[in-house]
């Protein structure tokens, strides 16, 4: 039998933060991993999503040249063959540095393995090792999951979830992809710019964003980039030939029907708990399946046990993940003390073509917050001036919400180019505590894209005098 302090389930991105502050405070710890080793970010998520969507950027940038007042005579035939040796590339350079810290844990302090509790204070790891411990965190994560209506044909048969898809020998020659979600609208934007016949079948709420306004500036701008089919119903699909045939109810009550060779099952994820025997354990999930936590302290029902990442919260970003899989680790390692720790200003980016983000409150928190006897005032900005004219880039749409008594920035949602940017620049306000007219105030270089902050906030001045809570001069 092992023993330890603090046990870490999973060895992902909140996994391993977590194994990191709680070694830091010398409390003793064993990390369990059942593998694949490095983490799901790294292997199927952010980095190789974004590594194929960069190459995708410029082979769609030579199309957009004619915008600048370049031509050229040639028709261009691009061979997109070495595309996913890029990416894995990219991914075996960035995962390579988990593995090299994962290797230097002591054999003797990580198990590669299942792990199953069998008590509130022991865990069998494959069905060899029992390790007894004081205090654990559970981070294994999520998984995406095939429909039941697509599990029949598996992935010999054509159907992919992000785990396989990557592995892939050549991009395909179409694909449907289902679900608007983070992983479906990368990968279908990628694909069209690679010259894949793409189509991505999702809802009108579109990744995370909650403001009208912007979902639809992000859906004008996707529908002229790539085949988005929105609110739909799926009648059928069938095995044909060459692959699938997909029949489906457009919004217009319209029937259609597609043919394509591959499918990406991207619309659902759920939290990785299986065999690890938490139901018996009686820990308490939410709808979705994740565990319940604290917010604040990241514990479970069971006041020892903690829990960070994606198995929290399907909607997890790997910046979140890091901050709430430290914030288990710290408070495991110190338990009974526990430490109340108010959640990091929350910042998410979609680094698709425009840029999606958001940062600090979204809309749905500001409008939640107002019912609670907290008013906000809201400004808009198109842009459609500026550096975004010059540069071709008009289009996207920033939404500021600030609180209405205090004039401090809540937060934002955003469409837009370089809205990554921005959306840090905003959260360095934010932090700073900074008022709107204290950002108006500020001496902006012009033209550059962060005159648009200036634009928001000036905007937010003149609509909170208008309502008799402000001055504008």
């Amino acid at each position: 039998m092992l023993t330890c302090d603090t046990l870490i389930i999973g060895a992902g991105t909140a996994g391993l933060e977590a194994y990191k502050a709680a070694v830091a405070t010398g409390v003793s710890c064993i990390l369990v991993e059942s593998g694949p080793l490095g983490t799901s970010a790294k292997r199927t998520g952010d980095t190789p999503m974004v590594a194929m969507l960069a190459a995708a950027k410029k082979c769609h940038s030579l199309y957009e040249l004619e915008k600048y007042g370049i031509k050229n005579n040639f028709d261009y035939v691009l061979d997109t063959d070495h595309v996913l040796n890029h990416v894995r590339a990219v991914r075996a350079k960035d995962t390579s540095e988990i593995l090299s810290y994962i290797y230097r844990i002591p054999e003797d302090s990580r198990l590669i393995g299942k792990a199953k509790f069998l008590d509130e204070h022991s865990v069998m790891v494959n069905e060899s090792h029992i390790v007894s411990f004081k205090t654990a965190v559970i981070a294994t994560g999520a998984t995406p999951v095939v429909p039941y209506e697509l599990s029949q044909y598996g992935t010999q048969g054509g159907v992919f979830t992000t785990n396989e898809f990557f592995d892939l020998d050549h991009l395909p020659n179409s694909m449907a992809i289902f679900g608007s979600t983070r992983e479906g609208l990368q990968i279908g934007q990628a694909l069209s710019y690679l010259g894949v016949k793409v189509v991505v079948f999702g809802n009108h709420k579109i990744w995370d964003l909650s403001d009208d306004a912007v979902i639809d500036a992000a859906l004008d701008s996707f529908e002229q980039r790539f085949d988005l089919v929105l609110d739909s119903y799926t009648t059928a699909i069938e095995r044909s030939e060459h692959g699938f045939s997909i029949y489906y109810l457009d919004s217009s009550n319209y029937e259609n029907v597609l043919n394509v060779d591959t499918i990406l099952a991207a619309s659902v994820r759920y939290p990785r708990l299986e065999g690890l025997n938490v139901r018996a354990l009686g820990l308490r999930l939410d709808r979705q399946g994740c565990i319940s936590v604290d917010p604040e302290t990241m514990r479970t029902s069971i006041d020892h046990i903690f829990a960070a990442g994606e198995v929290t919260n399907l909607n997890m970003s790997t910046s979140r993940a890091r901050y709430d899989g430290r914030t288990a680790g710290l408070n495991a390692a110190h338990y009974p003390e526990v430490t109340n720790i108010t959640p990091d200003l929350h910042i998410n980016i979609l680094p698709t073509n425009p840029e999606l983000a958001l940062v600090g409150m979204t809309y749905d928190e500001v409008k939640l917050r107002a019912k609670n006897g907290q008013p906000f005032v809201s400004s808009e900005v198109r842009l459609s001036e500026g550096m975004y004219r010059i540069t071709r880039m008009e289009g996207g749409l920033l939404r500021l919400y600030c609180d209405e008594r205090t004039h401090k920035i809540l937060g934002a949602e955003l469409c837009m180019e370089r809205a990554g940017h921005i959306a840090h620049f905003l959260a360095l306000a934010i932090k700073q505590n900074l008022t709107i007219e204290h950002v108006a105030e500020m001496n902006f270089f012009s033209p550059s894209f962060e005159e648009v902050v200036q634009q928001a906030c000036l905007q937010a001045m003149k609509n909170l005098a208008r309502k008799g809570q402000g001055f504008y001069p």
